[in-house]
């Protein structure tokens, strides 16, 4: 079979526009369907004029060119899942929700609207991108490039995205597919008859971490990579073909019970430097989460002593894994006695409703004083810092955050040094100390070599932590990429740019 030959250059397609069904007008919108103006952010939102429900492609580019016919801004959502309020409504702007886009198109590939959730498996295959909200829509983590807790073993979205489709801000339509098209010379083109439009690409630095904050830019790039983590700012993706990774087999589930956060740490660093046991997932909860647990009693019955816990999944693919779990926790003076254990599909959930009670219970009391106090609402950091430099990073932000006297928790992934610290305000200006502690996070965890945004994106919320990471250069050539796709911001505004 004759090989196809790898070029930079990609033909635009024309695809006639199909009636999508919307929603009009601003008072009826607000009245009915205020769900679809904001996420999981709860970020102010502003209301727009409609919104559009395409069940395919075609839909998308009716829905595109109408709204660009008003001269309005386009905000693309679906599960509207996202903390980092990149689907909240904006002024003189239209809604497109790809939400009623769930229909499979063939083997592995899927309209853009199908929840993770709902990706079936194979006998021997799956799609292992787990973030904590499997209700999350395919099209909104290739948007962001979404990992969660086995992206300790698979790697995030990127590593499993084969080709995509995608419409952009004009309503012209592309299809592409890894290893077809890229970057050469420092560019790509988009051909449409004898017009060409000129994709100039950079490299910009990326840590040696989970990294999801600005455009991923690389000389030698591929086109798809381009559109995964843009999140929406570059076009709206509509079809995905996916990858699969084989289903594991048998497990070791363990929840650890560690009585400090420094034999906590330990013993996850022996783990990952023993050879003889494979993690696909390794996550933390620090002592102030499991304090806050017990005080809202929402914890299992663990015993007093406990001061924070680590949960492992670990394949069982050779006879050594309890032999070498049993020696790495004598070796951290931890013992199997204290652990929670288990084997089964049974057990994974109930350790996932485990791993879930601290966002929820964080989420639960700022939703009770949200009550008393407008405006208010959590604070989260999304860094991640290189191998080596955790226990340095936890150290500065614990006495960032305890500097000012806030509430707040520490859990999340640590296989990939990916820890969330939660801050809890108790008013208006504990929020704003909040702010102001997590964009100092934020530029330590570059120092240390690390990322501003993991796993969560940008959004509209966190534009100012790309001045933290980028250069000036660097950020002027992300620029450049959105000046060509989309030269007059319609999509998503306000998202990254």
């Amino acid at each position: 079979m004759e090989e196809v030959p790898v070029m930079n250059k990609v033909e635009l397609r024309d695809v006639e526009p199909e009636n999508c069904f919307v929603v009009e007008g601003e008072s009826k919108i607000l009245e009915s369907y205020t769900s679809y103006l904001t996420d999981e952010s709860r970020v102010e939102y502003q209301p727009v004029s409609a919104i559009y429900f395409p069940e395919n492609t075609a839909q998308v580019v009716d829905a595109v060119k109408k709204t660009r016919g008003r001269g309005e801004r386009i905000v693309v959502s679906a599960s509207r899942t996202g903390v980092a309020g990149g689907a909240a409504g904006v002024e003189n702007a239209s809604i497109i929700s790809l939400e009623k886009m769930t229909a499979q198109l063939g083997d592995r590939r899927f309209q853009a609207g199908v929840r993770l959730e709902d990706i079936p498996s194979t006998q021997s295959e799956y799609y292992p991108v787990d973030p904590t909200e499997m209700t999350a829509s395919l099209g909104g983590t290739v948007a962001t490039d979404a990992s969660g807790a086995r992206a300790y073993h698979y790697g995030s979205t990127r590593d499993f995205i084969k080709a995509l489709t995608i419409v952009l801000a004009d309503g012209r339509v592309l299809k592409v597919r890894r290893g077809d098209t890229v970057c050469e010379n420092g560019e790509f083109v988009l051909r449409h008859g004898d017009e060409e439009i000129v994709i100039p690409v950079s490299t910009v630095r990326m840590p040696p971490v989970k990294n999801t904050a600005g455009l991923y830019l690389r000389e030698d790039m591929d086109f798809v990579d381009l559109f995964v983590g843009s999140e929406g700012t570059l076009g709206i993706v509509t079809e995905v073909e996916t990858g699969a990774a084989k289903l594991p087999g048998d497990r070791l589930f363990l929840i650890v019970y560690a009585g400090t956060e420094d034999q906590a740490l330990e013993f996850v660093e022996t783990v990952k430097a023993d050879a003889r046991l494979e993690c696909l997932a390794i996550e933390y909860f620090g002592p102030n989460a499991i304090a806050l647990l017990r005080e809202n009693e929402t914890l299992p019955n663990l015993p007093r002593d406990v001061g924070c816990t680590v949960y492992f999944e670990i394949l069982m693919e050779n006879e050594d894994v309890e032999e070498a779990v049993d020696e790495d926790m004598v070796s951290c003076g931890l013992s199997l006695d204290g652990t929670w254990a288990g084997f089964d599909e049974k057990d994974l959930h109930e350790m996932k409703r485990f791993r879930h009670m601290v966002p929820e219970t964080v989420n639960s009391i700022i939703g009770r004083r949200k009550k008393d106090i407008s405006g208010l609402h959590k604070i989260g950091t999304d860094t991640a810092v290189p191998e080596g430099k955790l226990r340095e990073f936890i150290s500065i932000a614990r006495s960032a955050v305890e500097k000012e006297g806030l509430e707040y928790v520490v859990f999340g992934h640590i296989g990939d040094n990916h820890l969330h610290i939660n801050i809890l305000p108790g008013s208006l200006d504990e929020l704003e100390k909040a702010k102001g502690v997590c964009t100092g996070v934020a530029e330590e965890s570059v120092k240390l070599g690390g990322t501003v945004s993991a796993e969560h994106g940008i959004g509209r919320l966190k534009k100012h932590l790309l001045n933290i990471q980028f250069s000036e250069d660097e950020l002027n050539a992300m620029k450049a990429v959105k000046d060509a796709l989309d030269p007059e911001g319609v999509l998503n505004p306000g998202v990254m740019f």
